[in-house]
């Protein structure tokens, strides 16, 4: 019998894709290690939590198949790292009909095993607009970079912040101090979570991600800044 999905936000069924391979975690790093990319489906503060070294974070609550085939080639060999089997099928169907078809392979996010296994894995600082406002007040040196627009941060923006949009992180991430201490935000994380792990694997050593963006630096009555202000 076939079997159809319904992608999130659409009335249109798709034809299930085929069987998603479940790997061990032994394997995740073989794949690993042979070029595939590690894209890990899970919410933003669940990935800054745990995650593998050298995987790029897209969630899979969200704009997921728009982001992945903008920042994904089409044939990249991929493994996809979900919270469970139904979102890495979910993931799957969505990649194919933006056309990245490389995701066979799946490995659940398992963070208990992943440390019983002796994985090597990280974490992200994750802030919060009035904690972060405070700490930026004593160490101005931290490097603020806006992964919104150039439109969205021509309208405000944080303090001393400067624009590297996510669509030209591949181009402009040069001008990124990979070194120091970085924060990056958006409009409310999700963006920012993703830009955060690309440059974890461009060899970024202290990020952090301002999680709830510019809505909660509003909502937090924080000033803004404009350009010409």
């Amino acid at each position: 019998m076939t079997s159809y999905a319904v992608d999130r936000g659409d009335t249109n069924p798709v034809l299930q894709s085929p069987t998603l391979r479940l790997l061990t975690t032994a394997e995740v790093l073989q794949e690993q290690s042979n070029g595939a990319l590690l894209v890990d489906t899970r919410p933003a503060e669940r990935f800054a939590g745990l995650y593998m070294p050298g995987a790029i974070q897209i969630g899979l609550e969200g704009p997921f198949a728009s982001w992945a085939a903008i920042l994904i080639r089409p044939a990249q060999p991929i493994v996809l790292l979900a919270a469970n089997s139904t979102d890495a099928e979910e993931a799957q169907i969505r990649l194919a009909r933006v056309g990245v078809k490389g995701a066979s392979q799946y490995a659940l996010a398992d963070e208990e095993r992943w440390r019983r296994e002796g994985v090597s894995v990280a974490s992200i600082g994750v802030h919060r607009c009035r904690n972060f406002h405070r700490i930026l007040q004593t160490d101005p040196s931290i490097q603020v970079v806006d992964v919104r627009s150039r439109s969205e941060w021509l309208k405000g923006h944080l303090p001393g912040a400067i624009s590297i949009p996510l669509l030209d992180l591949d181009s402009k991430g040069r001008f990124i101090d990979l070194s120091g201490p970085s924060l990056v935000y958006c409009h409310e994380g999700y963006r920012a979570t993703t830009a955060a792990s690309i440059l974890l694997r461009e060899g970024a050593r202290d990020i952090g991600i301002l999680i709830d963006g510019i809505e909660g630096w509003l909502a937090s009555g924080l000033p803004l800044e404009t350009p010409g202000r």
